[in-house]
């Protein structure tokens, strides 16, 4: 088996910022879609525990909620055979762990990285080029936007384990010794950037881990 570290919710780019409290809880803030909002697309709006941490201009914006926690079957979903920041998740399999890397942002003081949560792999639904009819994926982001605009772009989509996936309660600071936990000292940290910016542009792509790093994970992410 092995793990994988994607960075998911709202960056540096947005407007927006997923907020992190005092006592370690958090909220994580989706991107916006490109498209429009459609049915069965989702309005920020639409989700009362997310929009009143998000400017009200967000609340009519359409969003990708992804990954889906919440739901009664998570889901995560990807274009792992379009994007190359997605590639490595080609190779994930049923046991694998997906967890969730995400910029949070404290009333006071800088941003730094987190891990939110994780999905332990039940099942893929690879490369989806036409809609694959009602199943277990229906509520996942990527189905949902090709369901409302009609491009079905070989995404995927990865099922987890619903009693092993789960958003944390607290999130868990992903700073560089953690980051050296779970990849070893081969990044080079330079002067010039700081530990946010040198950990952002390394997991810029989701990156697949095993041996001590799987365990480190899999040690934060798992009930």
């Amino acid at each position: 088996m092995a793990a994988f570290l994607a960075n998911v919710g709202v960056n540096s780019a947005h407007a927006a910022r997923s907020p992190l409290f005092g006592d370690g809880r958090f909220v994580l803030l989706p991107i916006p879609e490109r498209d429009s909002w459609a049915p069965p697309m989702l309005r920020l709006g639409d989700i009362s525990r997310l929009a009143a941490y998000a400017p009200a201009a967000w609340r009519e914006r359409t969003v990708h909620l992804d990954p889906d926690l919440s739901a009664p079957t998570p889901t995560y979903g990807d274009n792992c055979r379009r994007a190359g920041r997605a590639f490595s998740l080609r190779r994930a399999a049923s046991g694998d762990l997906i967890a969730f890397l995400a910029r949070l942002h404290p009333a006071v003081g800088p941003a730094g990285f987190h891990v939110v949560g994780g999905l332990v792999v039940d099942d893929v639904l690879a490369d989806v080029t036409s809609d694959p009819g009602p199943g277990w994926w229906d509520r996942n982001a990527h189905v949902r936007r090709a369901r409302a605009t009609g491009r079905w772009d070989s995404f995927w989509v990865f099922k987890g384990v619903a009693a092993r996936s789960r958003a944390l309660t607290k999130a868990h600071p992903f700073a560089r010794r953690e980051a050296e936990a779970v990849f070893g000292r081969n990044w080079l940290w330079r002067s010039m950037r700081s530990e946010l910016q040198t950990i952002g542009s390394y997991t810029r792509a989701v990156r697949r881990v095993e041996d001590l790093g799987e365990e480190w994970l899999r040690k934060i992410c798992l009930p």
